[in-house]
Order: C-alpha cells, then structure tokens, then sequence
C-alpha cells in the first residue's frame, strides 16, 4: 500500500475501502454487515499505527457521501481526529502537513453535518469465464454467424476472470464440422487445426474479452466450447482489451472488409 498526497483518497489503501464497501452493499449487506467484513479483512491495517486512520477515514468518508454513516464508524474516527495521531507521519513536511490537517478539518466538518439519503448502490459486475487455456469456443453474434476463439491466456483480478483470447479464421452460419452434422463429436479437427489467427480492428491479435456493465453481459447460449487442450498459436502477453458490447462490429468490419 503506497500514499502518494495528504488528501483521503490520495493512497492505495483508502481506495480499496471505499471500493470494497460499495462491493459488499451491492452485495446485499447493509452497512453494519458490511464494517465487520472490513474490519475482519483489514485488520492488519488497522493494526499499523499508518494505515490505522487511513482506514476509518475511508471508511467514514464512504459511508457518510453514500447515506450509510453508523456510530461506530463516527466515533471511531473522531476519536482518530481529536487524539492527532493520523498527523505524526506528516509531520516531517510542514507544507504537507498543513494540507492533511485542512483535509481532516473538513473531514470533521462533514461527518458532523446531516448525511445524505442512502443512494442506491447497484452490484459489482465481475466477468466469470469458464474457459480455460487451450479451449476453442465458438460465439454467435446477433446475425447468427459464429466465430472461433482459442483461449490463450486467464487473467485474473479483482473484476473476475477473464478469457485471453486469439481470433481463428472462421465466421459462418456453421461450424466447420463433419459430413453436416451439427455435433461437437463430429468437429473436424484437422480443419480446426489449419485455420489462421486474424487480428481485429487491424492490429490486435490477442486479446482479453469481457466487460464492465452487466447489462452487456452476453447470455450463456452465445457460446459453444468446440474443443479442448488445443495449442495457441501465440504465447499470452501483451494483449489489448475488447469489451463485449463492442465484439459483434469488431467482428463484422474484420470479416466483411
């Protein structure tokens, strides 16, 4: 955890508490369930006489400008402000030092002030692919016309997994199959075997393909895994982004220019 500037917001830590919490209310908790989560997961930090304040600081912070505050979250970090000890790492700088006592000052002032109404805070969206490296699936566009991806590489983070991906050289109303039967034991393998990667929007070659908004979430009947244990053409590293709301364009201006 690294801080880079007095204001609340400016440190790592103080990040991951205010994303964190609006993650568990989004979840379904309400703030109390949520501040014991926190507290539990965090208790390292709590536990460090640097990260202690930015901790409640954070947390009070989050909750007042969401219409959550709760007493224990208040007089924790009012406590934290009158005993002055979130001050003794700045004290070296006195430029910065004035700067944080300002931002605590303010922060006083507004947890003592009417909180606003609680404002709806929808569920974290997170990506959860269930493919995995070597996997070749196929997904159907709105046109009904399918494309092939092989799984080259997992990336995973705090927004979920994802699928790194390279794009074959296949975009029918068909997959390439065996005697025109529609069955994933009849995949023509060594036809599977012989198509070429494409690049989409002129120079990606390999990407990770997921999205942010729920609501672009594409529905699971998409999506078809052809094969497994296939070898990649590349290895996984240095690739780029593709939402899925932006795929079946991407897909469209690859295959029809």
């Amino acid at each position: 955890m690294g801080a880079w500037g007095p204001a609340i917001y400016s440190d790592d830590l103080a990040c991951d508490i205010r994303d964190d919490f609006k993650e568990l209310i989004g979840d379904g908790l309400d703030s109390e369930q949520a501040t014991s989560e926190l507290i539990k997961e965090y208790q390292d930090s709590i536990n460090d006489s640097d990260e202690n304040s930015v901790f409640w600081f954070a947390l009070a912070d989050t909750q007042w400008k969401t219409g959550r505050l709760i007493n224990r979250v208040l007089d924790k970090t009012l406590e934290i402000i009158e005993s002055g000890s979130d001050l003794e790492r700045w004290k070296e700088d006195p430029k910065v030092l004035k700067k944080r006592e300002y931002v605590i000052t303010k922060l006083k002032q507004q947890l003592l002030t009417e909180q606003p109404k609680q404002k709806r805070i929808p569920k974290v969206y997170k990506e959860e692919s269930t493919f995995n490296i070597g996997d070749i699936f196929s997904y159907q566009n709105k046109l009904e016309n399918k494309a092939l991806f092989r799984v080259i590489g997992i990336h995973q983070d705090s927004g979920g997994r994802f699928s790194v991906c390279e794009l074959l050289d296949w975009f029918e109303k068909e997959l390439p199959i065996k005697n025109g039967l529609f069955s994933k034991g009849k995949i023509d393998s060594a036809k599977l075997s012989k198509l070429r990667i494409r690049s989409i929007d002129n120079d990606k070659t390999q990407f990770m393909l997921g999205e942010t908004v729920a609501k672009y979430k594409p529905k699971d009947d998409w999506f078809e895994l052809i094969k497994t244990k296939s070898k990649p053409h590349q290895k996984c590293a240095g690739y780029s982004i593709i939402f899925w709301r932006n795929l079946d364009e991407l897909l469209t201006n690859e295959f029809e220019k």
